[in-house]
């Protein structure tokens, strides 16, 4: 097939960007990003979920108009697709952009044969360009988690059927030089923030694997089992974000914020750990030290861990390690 030319509004094309960037879809050289790679999974992936939601909203307006006005059916069915590619249109532009952005798709061994299902079966008079600025306008509607198990459905799918089953499972990754690793799947959460998912295992200890780090899942004989110390840590993954490592890395934190630090505390979302107590200006904490170090570096001279020590020296060191960077450029 040659390549397919899909003309898009900017923001669906910076997020496509940004999704085969986020989801580490690079080339060989490890560098240069692979859109193509994004988009093959995203049409494999999608096409069959999107289609339906298209048949839904045309079967809707049929009953709507034919229960007010009698219609000939080849008409009415024209006046639903015109309605439906309209109410496409707007959502892939809800401002009035311009589809100005040009996104290139090289087909695929994986992907051909399904767009030759959707030629075939799903364009509804629509060109092939129309129906793919509509499922990309679609795709890029949702939050970065879910397109995240779109893009990784069959990973996510093999991970579910093994937590239903509960059965181990052979992972793959694909992060650095690879990992391999026989784990029971406790299941898949997205972090707070609703940027990643994670598939939480149960090895030696309790460990998240990001999704789209994950190459394959083959399912195993070995029954899925878990103590209750690690379920309880794995609830507290949820509860805090699974991107960070519990267990033996649990601690109480006590921290004095200022008044600008709360402030702070309020606005800055991403990463933030859940108090388990609040007096006044001091914030206690009960999570993993790394979160902790990770959220407050940002807060500067406006946060200070009043204990553990270790804790006040990690942050300690930081900013140590950042002025001394600076004080050799006055020397």
């Amino acid at each position: 097939m040659e390549k397919l030319k899909i003309y898009v509004t900017e923001r669906i094309s910076a997020i496509l960007e940004k999704d085969a960037e986020g989801f580490e879809f690079f080339k060989k050289d490890g560098r240069t990003v692979n859109k193509n790679a994004l988009l093959t999974n995203l049409i494999v992936n999608y096409y069959k979920n999107f289609t339906r939601q298209q048949n839904e909203l045309l079967t809707f307006l049929k009953n709507k108009i034919s229960s007010s006005v009698s219609l000939a059916e080849r008409n009415l069915n024209g006046l639903c697709f015109d309605l439906c590619e309209k109410l496409n249109e707007r959502n892939a532009a809800p401002n009035g952009e311009k589809f100005d952005k040009l996104v290139s798709f090289k087909p695929t061994k994986e992907s051909e044969p399904v767009i030759d299902y959707i030629e075939q079966y799903c364009l509804a008079g629509r060109t092939l360009s129309e129906y793919f600025r509509s499922m990309f306008a679609s795709y890029a509607a949702l939050p970065q988690d879910k397109r995240e198990l779109i893009i990784f459905k069959p990973q996510y799918e093999a991970v579910m059927q093994a937590v239903k089953a509960k059965k181990c499972v052979f992972i793959t990754t694909r992060r650095g030089t690879g990992q391999k690793i026989e784990c029971a799947p406790y299941g898949v959460v997205n972090s707070k923030e609703e940027l990643h998912c994670y598939v939480l295992t149960a090895t030696a200890g309790c460990n998240p694997i990001r999704l789209s780090r994950i190459v394959s899942v083959t399912p195993l004989s070995a029954d899925a089992f878990f103590t209750q110390t690690q379920i309880e840590i794995f609830e507290k993954m949820k509860a805090y974000g699974p991107q960070f490592f519990y267990g033996a890395n649990d601690v109480e934190v006590l921290v004095a914020l200022t008044d600008k630090g709360v402030d702070k505390f309020k606005k800055f979302y991403v990463h933030r750990p859940v108090p388990v107590k609040v007096d006044n200006n001091l914030y206690y904490f009960n999570c993993s030290h790394a979160q902790i170090v990770h959220y407050f570096v940002r807060f500067g001279e406006d946060a200070k861990i009043i204990y553990p020590e270790f804790v006040r020296n990690k942050i300690y060191n930081f900013h140590r390690r950042a002025m001394s960077v600076y004080e050799k450029d006055n020397l």
